[in-house]
Parts: C-alpha cells; sequence; structure tokens
C-alpha cells in the first residue's frame, strides 16, 4: 500500500494545476471568509474541496478581483494549492479538508482566513470517536503493543493518531533520537554572509576558498578569477569580485556544507524509524537543537515528512 502524500503550490501559481481534470468537479466549501497580512494588503478568500478520483484530493484557493463581487458571484481567480496523493479510500472529505488545510496554511505562501464568512468543513465534527487515541495508546502494557496499535491504525486507515504530537508519539514508542554520528546534519544558508565571506578571502587570496569559487563557476568566469586573483598577488588595488545572485545561490550551500565539516554548526535532524510486529515501519524526524537537545519530532505518515528548503537548508 502506497503511502498518502500532501503536495504543497510551490513557485509558479499554477504548479500543481495539472492535477485539475478536465472535466466538471464537484467542489464543497472548506471556509470562506477574509484575510490580511498587513492594514493595507487584505482582501476576501474562499478555500473548496475536490475528490475527483478515488485516492485525490485538491485544495483550491479562489479570489475575487472585484471587490464588489466578493461573497456574491463565482470567483475569476482560483487555483489549487494542495493535493492529497494516495489517500487512504476511509478518508472522507472533512478529514481531507483539515489536513490539506492545515498543511497549506502553515507554509508561508498561504492566505489564512482571520475571520470567517461562511462555515464548511472545517466546521464539522472532527470525530465520532470520544476515545483519547494519547491515553488508549499510554494504556497499553509494552512498547510493542503500542507500535502493534499504531501498525493496525495505519493498515485499517483510520488515522485515529494524527492529532498526537510526535514527540509524544515517539514517547509512547519509545524511539529516541541515533548517536550523532548517524545524524543528516543541517545549517542555514545565508547568502549575504557567503558573498562577504567570499570577497573577503579572496582579498586575502585564499586559494581554499578561490577553488570552492571555481566549482561553480562557468570556463570564461574561471578565468576572470583566476586574472582577479594575479593582480590581488601582484598587489594592485582592485574592487571586489562580483559574484552574481546565480553563482551565489549555488555557492551558498557550499559553504554551508563547509562550515558544517568545520565544525561552526551543529544544529541537526536525525531520522529515525520503529519497525511494528508486523512489519511496518514507523518514520520520525527529529530535530536537534545547537544544545544537542531534542526540540521537535514529526511522525510520518501522520504528518508531512520535512524537507529541507533548499533556499536554507543544505545537506552535508
Amino acid at each position: 500500500m502506497k503511502q498518502m502524500e500532501i503536495i504543497l503550490r510551490q513557485g509558479e501559481d499554477g504548479a500543481l494545476e495539472h492535477y485539475r481534470p478536465k472535466g466538471r468537479i464537484d467542489w464543497k466549501l472548506v471556509s470562506m471568509g477574509t484575510w490580511s497580512q498587513t492594514p493595507h494588503h487584505g482582501g476576501a478568500i474562499v478555500y473548496s474541496l475536490a475528490n475527483p478520483r478515488p485516492g485525490l484530493w485538491l485544495l483550491k484557493s479562489g479570489e475575487w478581483s472585484d471587490e464588489e463581487d466578493e461573497f456574491r458571484g463565482p470567483t475569476d481567480y482560483d487555483r489549487i494549492v494542495a493535493v492529497a496523493l494516495n489517500a487512504p479510500a476511509s478518508l472522507d472529505a472533512a478529514r481531507a479538508a483539515r489536513l490539506l488545510y492545515k498543511a497549506w496554511t502553515e507554509s508561508p505562501r498561504a492566505k489564512v482566513i482571520d475571520e470567517q464568512r461562511h462555515a464548511g468543513l472545517l466546521d464539522l465534527d472532527e470525530t465520532d470517536d470520544d476515545e483519547d487515541p494519547e491515553e488508549f495508546l499510554a494504556g497499553l502494557p509494552d512498547t510493542e503493543a503500542r507500535r502493534q496499535a499504531v501498525a493496525e491504525d495505519l493498515r485499517s486507515n483510520k488515522l485515529r493518531f494524527l492529532t498526537i504530537p510526535g514527540i509524544r508519539l515517539a514517547e509512547l514508542l519509545g524511539v529516541t533520537p541515533g548517536s550523532a554520528a548517524e545524524r543528516m546534519h543541517l545549517c542555514a544558508i545565508d547568502r549575504r554572509e557567503t558573498a562577504e565571506w567570499i570577497n573577503e578571502q579572496l582579498h586575502e587570496g585564499e586559494p581554499e576558498s578561490a577553488a570552492l569559487l571555481g566549482q561553480i563557476l562557468s570556463p570564461t568566469r574561471r578565468k576572470a578569477l583566476r586574472r582577479y586573483l594575479a593582480k590581488i598577488e601582484e598587489g594592485v588595488d582592485v574592487a571586489d569580485f562580483v559574484v552574481t545572485p546565480r553563482e551565489l545561490k549555488r555557492l551558498a550551500p557550499l559553504r554551508a556544507k563547509q562550515r558544517v565539516k568545520e565544525g561552526e554548526i551543529e544544529a541537526a535532524w536525525s531520522y529515525d524509524s520503529a519497525v511494528a510486529p508486523d512489519g511496518t515501519e514507523l518514520r520520525f524526524t527529529f530535530e536537534i537543537g545547537e544544545d544537542g537537545e531534542v526540540e521537535d519530532c514529526l511522525s510520518t505518515p501522520y504528518e508531512p515528512r520535512p524537507e529541507p528548503d533548499p533556499e536554507r537548508h543544505a545537506w552535508e
């Protein structure tokens, strides 16, 4: 059985439009209201959900160009913002709406409804089961029994434990981060700092830094760099070697990896797993702070597995 995957819109507004079928789609209201990011930047928005075929759920946002049409006529601008693939057959519209809306509104590009105008799927009861899933797991006698219960939840596609924080679920299942040597290290990428650093290094004639820059330059630009370094060595007073934004985009991750290698940054994410008795693998992502302590944890497939933002992180 394939795991459910959630895809959020990134880049162009129409990045997810290829998931929209050509035929008629039955859209259900998720929520409608107003959003605002500043006193002068806001508007009206509506979120809608569709299930065009088994296993596929679409969340779209719609807006009105004319303020007089807001909440009245149909939207004249709408785009798909989130997609759920390989969704289980037991996933109903209300749960799909909450899952996709939560995932989307946690992204920096989302317009979050501050004041609701019309209720929709988000306002339906979350579950008919009054049993607290965390209390249920905690009440089981041992770790293996808890893992078996979670595996059964996965197998039946009920997703009862969706609401349990990842770090708490890890505690209940006895899952802890691996050793530091097993961790995948991350560090923040700062292009401005990289630009300042490379210019300082080039002015000092540091060969290793020049070699690092040379890895991402074109042959023509490498020749220009060699001429620049020759003048520096001759003692000629020259301006900074200008690194273009595109070159900085490629250089910054290399610089970040170098900082990790040199031990300047110790923040890490650790991917660990627990295997239930029936063979189901449960994956956990621990965020490790600079002090080496666990700061947060996400569990999959209950929550989307986080991936490094290429604008901010680099893999070692």
